[in-house]
């Protein structure tokens, strides 16, 4: 017993040794915590007995095989345990005697035994054992179990070898998260926060404060097309993250990358052939608590018309009333309380006495959300009185969001292994989403906001609009080797990304009411009634080409890697739009009956598609990239690993529109070449530590919406498009410290810093007359600047892990706003002055928090998640001082898993317990607001700032069953 209690002594001096600056600050609860914590040493020292424990490894890298089972046999009697996640396992109270050990693992030797005895005298026995991977060896080719690529081990081991700095998700990490999409799962990433849809679905991902045009998407490695109808970036939210193997965030690209990212490169590593067979199932439903009996999920019925009257009949036709199906608005379909769903299936294995390997995963979801909306919308034009640029509000919109989106997913592989030299693979890629969105808006104060007296303004608008989006990724992939220095690979692709939006209907009537003394209607009259059809259909392809050829002689007795190749890539994109407006005179009163209504165009011309006011906007482009890179890999001392090269990239787009012939520029051409150097440091301090220094300089390409001259109505200004607009480029520095001492646990530190040049900014400009105004994309001269801070820790004690993450992010750009001011004698002023503020989408502060408990004796995993979203600049206004903020946002989510049977469990997500709310800010006294409008917006919290919208979610629960054989 004495030996007992100087061990913990001993342990008690060394802590307090090393946390006394701790102590200082937090005196009086840590002697408690001390105190408690020795009491519990000193009892579970006394409970030691006869011990057997010990740590199961991979014999290669030294990893913990987390999960691996180990038997003791001893007597007769068999025990098992699973390794943890630190890689120990133990069994207390054991007999004096001889014993055996029996260890099993997925993916290695399986039936390792382990002989020996155990005396009185022995109370405590150390065994740590080391297995071999079992999996298939074909030269440098790997074909391992899915259970292992799908671990914290297995993306620890990726992110300490990377030769760029990089952060991953596992498969087994985002199949407990709460989250069930790509763009939610992003959130928890170091440095990634999300922009939300209207319904709170995270849609968009922002890296290191670089807004979603800065980055890019590949799925295995391969870049895909986008759907969006302007722009190249990827929405995330169409993705099921249950078909993901891993999730890499990749911040610093190598020669051998694609150079379109200057934020950072979304990586969605899919499902890759098992070495063995492997089925898993997955079943859940739930709820939100937005929907109720007294605020219903709000329904429609899609048009039938999924094609315009000029598409099916030709522009020259003449669109009547009878053309259009109005069945998105008068249809019925409120749920009280509608149930979501969402189901996967997996299922693998490898034939051909191993050679022949296939994979297919399918995902379901059909997700009820929404959100309840206030905003308090700003006139075009702010006002000099009182203070310059005062702010004047227009409307007070109270919005709801009833939101169906349904995802259907479904990728295969197939692996053929020839022999120890050649092996060829093809994926498939298949993502459909629906989205049904019914917006429902009143406007009960409108212009009355600043009236008076028994007259009320009122505005109801419903709009109902779905958007089918579609990804498909077709990539024929071979690795060759041409000899034992010499290896070849390369990828064949075919991709499509669609996105319709089939008859979006609009529907809003606007009058003015007289009121009597009790409030009672006493006469109505019709401003105006007005019904929109609208269709935009837009198609992205690639047909592209990759091959890379990759050298590994022995130079000065040292493995040197040389590496040469490139790509094509042709590219087609069109979009098509066009809007029908008509009107429903003012001689009928809107009764709740939408049949009543005598909708009409104003002139049979307005219904002919050639006069199509949206036709403008039309636009074919061809686009031919190529790039050709070397690069070069080679340890320069011992621990010093140097990566370096130099990419060229070669743009090549024309474009044509179908603008009138006085629009100059309605064809074009533009071309450009860059030169984009890198190298990349890692020196390893010890095994599992590394130092990381990189540079890399990248680009960002304008959106295909941005360079044609298109000019799309908005609601405060028209926006028309730049073909004069240039690209952007950037050169990026990075440095990190990363430490890895086992498992799932990981520190990483590291700073970036970032200097981009001809940013593309919206600026409000001429556009002929002096008062002719439009938002117009344009290069900034004053270049930016962006730089920060990233760190990362994840630690497990026993079966409870803790996980944090903060980044620090910091960026300035400086442009020219409009600026209205009172002049005793010259009366109202605008001047143009300039203004230094963030990048749009950045936030300072940015972290998560997770608690997680992890035990596979109990078969449970836990999770407690917490996102933090500093204040972001949401939106840019082209007045000074009037640029639109996002308060800082926080979630709480939670999350589990509970084993049930050996191959079955029962898990559950929970978003947004707390009923977190986005708001938006003006940073302007609020003082500016009368008293109808405070009350509809509710309490202004800081006298500095006017809140303008805000939007609550309430909370989404999802429970259902996994099977996994």
């Amino acid at each position: 017993m004495e030996q007992k209690f100087k061990i913990a002594t001993d342990l008690m001096g060394f802590l307090c040794e090393k946390l006394n600056p701790f102590f200082m600050k937090y005196n009086y609860y840590v002697h408690r915590l001390l105190l408690f914590s020795a009491l519990c040493l000193l009892f579970s020292i006394s409970s030691i007995a006869q011990t057997i424990k010990g740590k199961v490894t991979d014999s290669k890298t030294g990893e913990p095989l987390v999960g691996a089972t180990v038997n003791l046999i001893q007597s007769g009697l068999n025990k098992s345990t699973a390794v943890g996640l630190n890689g120990s396992y133990s069994f207390k109270n054991v007999k004096t005697g001889s014993y055996q050990l029996h260890i099993n693992y997925v993916g290695y030797k399986a039936a390792q035994n382990y002989d020996g005895t155990i005396s009185s005298a022995d109370e405590i026995k150390n065994v740590n054992i080391s297995m071999q991977d079992a999996s298939l060896q074909m030269a440098e080719v790997k074909v391992s179990g899915l259970a292992g690529k799908e671990s914290d081990r297995a993306v620890r081991g990726i992110e300490k070898n990377a030769p760029m700095v990089l952060n991953i998700l596992s498969a087994n990490t985002i199949q407990l998260l709460p989250d069930v999409t790509v763009a939610n799962a992003l959130q928890r990433v170091s440095g990634v926060t999300i922009q939300r849809s209207a319904s709170g679905e995270g849609r968009y991902a922002i890296i290191r404060g670089m807004d979603q045009r800065y980055n890019s998407t590949l799925v295995n490695g391969i870049k895909i097309p986008s759907p969006d109808p302007q722009y190249r970036f990827v929405p995330m939210d169409i993705f099921p993250s249950e078909m993901l193997e891993r999730l890499e965030v990749i911040k610093a690209l190598t020669p051998s990358m694609e150079g379109d990212a200057i934020g950072g490169a979304m990586n969605l590593v899919m499902k890759s052939a098992p070495s063995h067979f492997v089925l898993s199932a997955n079943v859940s439903g739930g709820f939100s608590t937005l929907f109720s009996s007294s605020r219903p999920f709000v329904g429609f019925s899609a048009s039938p018309n999924s094609k315009s009257p000029a598409a099916l009949n030709g522009n020259s036709y003449a669109a009547t009333y009878a053309d259009f199906n109005n069945k998105a608005l008068t249809s019925d379909k409120n749920i009280s309380s509608p149930f979501s769903s969402t189901a996967g299936i997996t299922i693998g294995d490898r034939f051909l006495n191993n050679k022949l390997g296939i994979i297919v995963a399918a995902s379901y979801q059909n997700i009820y959300r929404g959100s309840d909306s206030k905003q308090l919308t700003p006139n075009a034009q702010p006002s000099a009185i009182p203070l310059p640029n005062s702010p004047q509000f227009s409307d007070a919109y109270d919005r709801t969001y009833s939101t169906q989106t349904q995802r259907v997913g479904i990728h295969n592989k197939i692996d053929y292994v020839f022999n120890d030299k050649n092996r060829i693979s093809l994926y498939n890629l298949y993502i459909h989403q629906s989205e049904f969105e019914s917006r429902m808006t009143s406007d009960t104060l409108g212009l009355g906001l600043n009236s008076t007296g028994l007259s009320k303004q009122i505005t109801i608008s419903n709009r109902s609009t779905l958007t089918q989006q579609n990804i498909y990724n077709s990539t024929l992939h071979g690795d060759h080797w041409l000899s034992n220095q010499v290896r070849f690979n390369w990828d064949g692709v075919y991709s499509v990304a669609t996105r319709h939006m089939p008859d979006r209907t609009d529907f809003s009537y606007d009058a003015n009411k007289t009121l009597n003394s009790t409030g009672g209607v006493t006469a109505e009259v019709d401003n105006n009634t007005a019904l929109t059809h609208h269709w935009e259909n837009n198609r992205d392809r690639d047909l592209s080409g990759f091959a890379n050829l990759i050298y590994t002689p022995k130079i000065a007795g040292k493995d040197v890697e040389f590496s040469a190749g490139g790509l094509y890539r042709h590219k087609v994109r069109d979009a098509d739009y066009i809007t029908y407006n008509l009107t429903g005179g003012k001689s009928t009163l809107y009764n709740n009956n939408f049949n009543t209504i005598p909708f009409a165009f104003n002139s049979a011309a307005d219904g002919i598609g050639s006069n199509n006011p949206d036709l403008q906007n039309n636009y074919h482009v061809l686009e031919n990239d190529n790039a050709e890179y070397v690069q070069v890999k080679f340890n320069l001392f011992p621990k010093l690993q140097v990566l370096g090269g130099v990419r060229v990239e070669n743009t090549d787009m024309s474009y044509a529109t179908q603008s009138p012939e006085t629009v100059t520029q309605r064809n074009g051409n533009i071309k450009y070449t860059n030169v984009l150097p890198s190298v990349h440091l890692k020196y390893e301090l010890t095994d599992n530590q590394n130092i990381r220094a990189s540079y890399f300089a990248s680009i960002s390409r304008p959106g295909f919406g941005e360079l044609v001259p298109y000019k799309v109505s908005g609601e405060y200004y028209d926006q028309v498009g730049n073909p004069l607009l240039k690209h952007i480029t950037a050169d990026n520095y990075d440095l990190r410290y990363e430490f890895f001492p086992g498992g799932a646990d990981q520190l990483l530190l590291g700073t970036f810093y970032k200097k981009i040049y001809n940013p593309i900014e919206y600026f409000v400009v001429r556009d002929g007359g002096p008062s002719s105004q439009v938002i117009k994309p344009q290069n900034d001269p004053s270049n930016a600047t962006n730089y920060g801070f990233e760190a990362l820790a994840t630690k497990f004690f026993g079966i409870v892990g803790f996980s944090l993450n903060y980044t620090y992010t910091h960026s300035r750009i400086t442009t020219n706003k409009l600026l209205y001011s009172q002049d005793a004698t010259l009366g109202l002023q605008q001047t143009n002055v300039n203004e230094t503020r963030p990048l749009q989408g950045q936030a300072d502060h940015v972290g998560n928090a997770s608690i997680l408990l992890k035990s596979a004796k109990l078969g449970l995993d836990v999770q407690l998640s917490f996102v933090y979203t500093g204040e972001r600049l949401a939106q840019v206004s082209p007045y000074y001082n009037l640029d639109f903020y996002q308060h800082a946002y926080n979630q709480l989510d939670f999350s589990f898993e509970k084993t049930l049977f050996k191959k079955l469990s029962f898990y559950g997500k929970i978003n947004n317990i707390t009923n977190a709310a986005a708001k938006i800010y003006l940073k302007f006294p609020h003082g500016s607001l009368d008293a109808k409008q405070q009350e509809f917006l509710g309490k202004q919290d800081i006298a500095s700032q006017t809140l303008v919208q805000s939007d609550y979610y309430k909370t989404l629960f999802l429970g259902g069953f996994r099977y996994k054989l």
